[in-house]
């Protein structure tokens, strides 16, 4: 099995269709006996013309009226229907007189039938029975009613036989023909999922047949290049952002210095807008959750901790949801995940609603909800797309943000958490953002750091991601 798994798909239809092949002879030699036996049509009608005919030689050697009654006696135990044909009486209807020499004869020619006559009968309705009168001598004969086989008798046999030699068989090959040759690239499509939605480390599982196995190894390879230039990017893009700050440092220490007040305000008003755009960068291609560890903390300390920071700067932020409720995650992320959320949800909406609920399964549903104008659904897909700034006209006369927030908070619940990240319409206007964190199986450090009177520091940097 493992070799035929993986051998080439030209060899693996090969063998299978040989496998057909042997498959229907074998199920064909075992089934034609219990098919064609007792239910054949013409040994049906050989049987009831030799019983008949046999009766008929009693009956004639009978010599007394006790002896020919003893006869038909017999022929109805065996399930012949015979009578005596009085004298003087007329042929009507479909009986047929025949000759005692004919008797056989006869009887083949009136049973006899097809699988289309068969199917017109079965169609139509059973069909009546034929009478045939037998001359035993010059003053004796005999009708005989002949015997009604069901129109089946010949229909079951062919259906049957088709698919137990041919349907079946094939389907069942299909089935299995269909697995053997889709399962790893079933397996395969979901490793390049999962490896389109985050970026995991595993490689491709080179196995099935060999077109698929030297597939994956080309992907993998190309997987590497990819990862080793995006890695090339990042350290690229970390290095200029890094020597972009002292250039900004002196010219904030110049433009401090200068006599005229307005000239100075705007100065240090774009140095400091260069400043976050190269904060928000770095920690964009860094993945702020990447170098933290997870942490058994209280998750709604954490949210509550949050809300009231927004609100002491003026931002009408509301909690919801249980006072104390232990979770493992990355709380300094997760922090910088919903401020960035909020700060968002602040440009639009003059009320944000965060609420806490726990799960079943040990994971839990963040929501932050605001009473804004909301998105469209063709919106809500570019948002997320990094530096997507919307129309600015819009916005509630805050200076606007470089298009990272919402798409640091998913990599953050993504990445960071495996997590799920959803932006849903709220009713009756307004967006929700949904978060569901599952339960974290793992080691992680003991303890709760964001206990009442431990709070993890507040970092909050301004966004622009929705219209």
């Amino acid at each position: 099995m493992k070799n035929l798994r993986r051998a080439s798909i030209q060899k693996q239809i090969l063998i299978l269709a040989t496998f057909l092949v042997i498959l229907v002879s074998l199920v064909a030699m075992f089934t034609e006996p219990f098919i064609y036996g007792r239910n054949e049509r013409d040994f049906q009608s050989g049987l009831f013309a030799g019983q008949a005919e046999i009766i008929l030689d009693r009956f004639r050697a009978a010599a007394s009226t006790q002896e020919e009654d003893a006869v038909l006696d017999s022929a109805a135990r065996l399930g012949i229907n015979v009578e005596r044909f009085a004298p003087g009486s007329r042929v009507v209807g479909q009986e047929k007189v025949v000759s005692p020499s004919e008797l056989v004869r006869h009887i083949k020619e009136l049973l006899a039938s097809s699988l289309a006559t068969s199917v017109r009968r079965l169609l139509t309705g059973e069909p009546k029975s034929n009478s045939m009168v037998v001359k035993v001598d010059a003053r004796r004969a005999l009708i005989y009613q002949l015997p009604v086989f069901p129109a089946m008798l010949w229909l079951a046999p062919a259906v049957a036989s088709g698919l137990l030699k041919i349907v079946i068989p094939l389907l069942l090959l299909g089935i299995f023909s269909s697995w053997l040759i889709t399962d790893p690239l079933t397996r395969f499509a979901a490793a390049a999922k999962r490896v389109s939605m985050d970026d995991n480390d595993e490689p491709f599982q080179a196995e099935g047949a060999s077109e698929i196995r030297s597939l994956a190894e080309s992907l993998n390879v190309m997987r590497d290049r990819i990862q080793s230039m995006v890695e090339y990017r990042t350290k690229v893009l970390s290095a200029v952002g890094h020597d972009l700050r002292t250039p900004l440092t002196r010219l904030r220490m110049r433009a401090e210095r200068s006599a005229e007040p307005e000239l100075r305000r705007l100065m240090l008003a774009d140095i400091a807008t260069l400043t976050s755009m190269v904060d928000e960068c770095l920690a964009y291609f860094r993945d702020p959750s990447a170098g933290e560890d997870f942490r058994k903390v209280d998750v709604s300390s954490l949210l509550q901790t949050v809300a009231t920071d927004f609100s002491d700067t003026g931002i009408n932020v509301t909690y919801e949801g249980p006072r104390r409720l232990a979770y493992v995650c990355k709380p300094q992320a997760l922090t910088r995940a919903l401020s960035n959320l909020i700060d968002n949800a602040s440009r639009y909406a003059t009320q944000i609603e965060l609420t806490l609920q726990h799960r079943d399964d040990g994971g839990v549903q963040i929501r932050v909800a605001d009473n804004g104008p909301g998105l469209t659904d063709e919106l809500k897909a570019k948002v997320l797309e990094p530096f997507f700034k919307a129309d600015e006209s819009r916005q509630i006369g805050r200076k606007g943000g470089f298009g990272l927030g919402l798409p640091i908070a998913k990599g953050i619940v993504i990445k960071g958490h495996k997590g799920e990240f959803a932006l849903l319409d709220a009713d009756p206007s307004g967006l929700v953002v949904a978060i569901d964190l599952p339960a974290f199986e793992g080691p992680h450090t003991g303890g709760s750091d964001t206990l009442p009177g431990k709070p993890i520091p507040f970092v909050r940097e301004p966004q622009n991601d929705r219209p």
